[in-house]
């Protein structure tokens, strides 16, 4: 019997719009996805959020406002005989250094940015990932919902 392992993230991502233009990340040759990423260990998802915004993009300033909701899913790889659990967590996300007449340059060279017209059908023809997003993003992005978290603005060694 073949045991899979199973790999769990805590994702944080912004939805970026301006002028009804949304910011896509794409990983080069593969999927398109929110930009943002990985919460470590002690970090709050807002503060994990500005830190891959800066290394993903250069912000050095960005607003990161209110908390969109959250999505989780669970992902069998089969290239790498594992399961990957999701637990996403997204914001909306100001940056007045980013305009969507120009696609922001990436900081690494695996990614690339560009903008998309914020409406479902944007959202699946250029695949966002994960698929959940697609059908519920633009509805998230019209509720009104708040995050409360205890890591507010400071980050936490748990040992």
């Amino acid at each position: 019997m073949l045991v899979l392992a199973t790999r769990f993230r805590h994702i944080a991502r912004a939805v970026i719009v301006k002028d009804n233009k949304l910011l896509i990340a794409k990983m080069k040759g593969s999927h398109s996805f929110l930009p943002g990423g990985g919460v470590e260990l002690g970090e709050g998802a807002k503060s994990a959020l500005r830190r891959e915004l800066q290394e993903e993009l250069g912000i050095e300033s960005c607003s990161v406002g209110r908390f969109l909701g959250a999505m989780e899913v669970f992902i069998e790889e089969v290239s790498n005989k594992a399961y990957l659990h999701e637990v996403c967590h997204l914001f909306e996300v100001q940056v007045d250094s980013l305009t969507p007449s120009s696609n922001p340059e990436s900081r690494e060279s695996h990614l690339e940015f560009y903008w998309i017209e914020f409406n479902e059908e944007n959202l699946v023809s250029h695949n966002v990932l994960p698929t959940v997003i697609q059908k519920t993003l633009p509805s998230l992005y019209q509720r009104n919902i708040q995050w409360v978290s205890s890591f507010e603005g400071e980050t936490r060694n748990p040992y």
